[in-house]
C-alpha cells in the first residue's frame, strides 16, 4: 500500500551488516512550505496513516512496516511543530533484521 506524503524513504541493506538503515529525508515540495504549513501537512499525514493502518488486518505484511514508519513521524512532529528539525537533511535510523524491517522493505518495494 502507497502512501503519499512528506516523507521519501529509502532503505541500505548490506547483507554483510548486522541491520538496515532507513534514509528519511522531505520531499522538496514539503520543504518549500512555511513552518505552519509543514506541521498541518505532517499532522494530516500521521492521521492518513493511522487511518490506513487502522484498515489493514492484523495479518497483512505491509502492516508492521507501516507502524514503523508511523512510529519515526509521531516522533518528527514535535520537532517540524517547533522548527527545530533541519529538513534538508537526510535522517538515519538503524534498525535491525526482523518481521518488520522486512515488511517495510515489502512496502517500500510494492
Amino acid at each position: 500500500m502507497l502512501i503519499e506524503g512528506p516523507l521519501k524513504i529509502a532503505v541500505l541493506d548490506d547483507p554483510e551488516q548486522p541491520g538496515r538503515e532507513l534514509h528519511i529525508s522531505f520531499t522538496s515540495e514539503f520543504q518549500s512550505l512555511e513552518q505552519s504549513g509543514q506541521a498541518n501537512d505532517f499532522t494530516e499525514y500521521l492521521q492518513l496513516l493511522g487511518r490506513s493502518i487502522e484498515s489493514l488486518s492484523e495479518g497483512d505484511p505491509n502492516r508492521a512496516g507501516m507502524l514503523i514508519v508511523q512510529q519515526i513521524a509521531e516522533q518528527l512532529l514535535p520537532h517540524l511543530q517547533t522548527g527545530d528539525l533541519e529538513i534538508s537533511e537526510t535522517i538515519i535510523v538503524e534498525m535491525g533484521r526482523d518481521y518488520a524491517s522486512d515488511s517495510l522493505m515489502g512496502l517500500l518495494n510494492s
